[in-house]
């Protein structure tokens, strides 16, 4: 390939970049109720992340997972986030279908889709053990959770999906210090109490592996 060559095609992705970010950028002026601050720690990114995104171009692609949580969380088609060259890629990767954990039903809207690159990125070997479960918590934030239904016992300092008396629900579980039997649960959502249970009375469903966020 002519240095020539290399160069338009070097030109061609800047434009490219440009355009796809002020698209993005019309977008949100268009939809106010998203902030960019919010959007950034859905991230797990500092505050200041997608407005250094959007206005300076840092950095220049956003990472897929980035991609496909915003994607998420706008309701949009990730091509609307990733430039054209990666696109052909993001096609060509086998779609999984995640069923939702409360009713694992293969049907429309109770299934969501992740590409199996994005399910490998997250170590995820045995797909047909993977469920979503999705709530809105007390600050009417949609959280939808992947949940790995293989583990059903506490492993380590983690998230996990618990079930009391048919109702599901995540809390972070830890052990409890100078007892190796007991553990600390504290639910996911605020309006619910930590409490102390022996390892052995855990119902756990499975354990958390992403989490993303709609605002």
């Amino acid at each position: 390939m002519s240095k020539n060559l290399i160069n338009k095609n070097i030109e061609n992705r800047k434009i490219e970049l440009e355009v796809l970010r002020e698209k993005l950028r019309q977008y949100f002026i268009e939809n106010n109720k998203f902030n960019l601050r919010q959007l950034s720690r859905i991230l797990d990114k500092n505050d200041a992340y997608l407005q250094q995104y959007l206005y300076r171009g840092t950095p220049k692609v956003l990472p897929e997972e980035h991609r496909y949580k915003l994607a998420t969380t706008l309701d949009i088609d990730i091509n609307e986030l990733t430039p054209i060259w990666l696109q052909n890629n993001i096609n060509n990767y086998e779609n999984i279908i995640i069923p939702n954990i409360e009713t694992k039903d293969i049907i429309k809207d109770r299934t969501i889709n992740f590409s199996k690159s994005f399910l490998n990125d997250l170590n995820i070997e045995k797909k047909d053990n993977i469920y979503f479960y999705k709530i809105i918590t007390n600050k009417n934030k949609i959280v939808t959770t992947l949940i790995n239904i293989d583990i059903k016992y506490f492993v380590d300092k983690n998230l996990y999906l618990l079930k009391d008396k048919n109702i599901f629900f995540l809390a972070d579980i830890e052990l409890q210090q100078n007892n190796n039997e007991k553990v600390i649960v504290k639910p996911f959502q605020e309006s619910f109490s930590t409490f102390h249970i022996n390892k052995g009375q855990l119902n756990i469903y499975g354990k958390a592996l992403w989490q993303g966020y709609e605002v």
